[in-house]
């Protein structure tokens, strides 16, 4: 027995109302955009990037030496030569960099490096300086100040 196919007629969408509005014309003036200035390479980061980094900051020389891990005499020796800094180091100038531009934003040079001797609340007593020692600790501190910059009290 053949099996009987209904055929079912294809309704149409109705056809959509198509509404008129005046379009505005906004004119916007370009702005030229300041440019950032481009991190070296890691190959081109010489001791005078370096140096630029160090003259925004708080730390002194042997400072410098005791956070990136290295003497103080090597640092004179990059400084001498003009060679430039192992990955790891750049890695850290360059945190350190970050840190230093948000404290200095917030509290001025010298506010920044009077901070870096308090006892924070949120640090529970422990002094931000302490911090500085390791890539967590570091970026514990900026965390921080970015949540002082919102009001959130530290």
């Amino acid at each position: 027995m053949k099996k009987v196919v209904k055929k079912y007629s294809l309704i149409e969408d109705p056809p959509l109302s198509v509404v008129s509005d005046f379009e505005a014309v906004y004119q916007v003036r370009h702005r030229p955009v300041k440019k950032e200035p481009v991190e070296p390479a890691i190959k081109d980061f010489t001791y005078a990037h370096f140096k630029k980094i160090a003259d925004k900051g708080p730390f002194t020389l042997n400072e410098w030496a005791d956070l990136l891990y290295i003497s103080e005499r090597s640092l004179h020796r990059y400084a001498k030569e003009g060679s430039g800094f192992n990955g790891l180091q750049i890695e850290r100038i360059l945190l350190l960099s970050a840190l230093i531009d948000a404290g200095n934003d917030f509290f001025g040079k010298e506010g920044f490096r009077l901070w870096l001797h308090s006892r924070p609340f949120s640090l529970n007593g422990s002094v931000v300086k302490e911090y500085l020692t390791t890539h967590n600790g570091i970026q514990t501190i900026i965390d921080l100040l970015h949540r002082m910059e919102q009001g959130i009290s530290a």
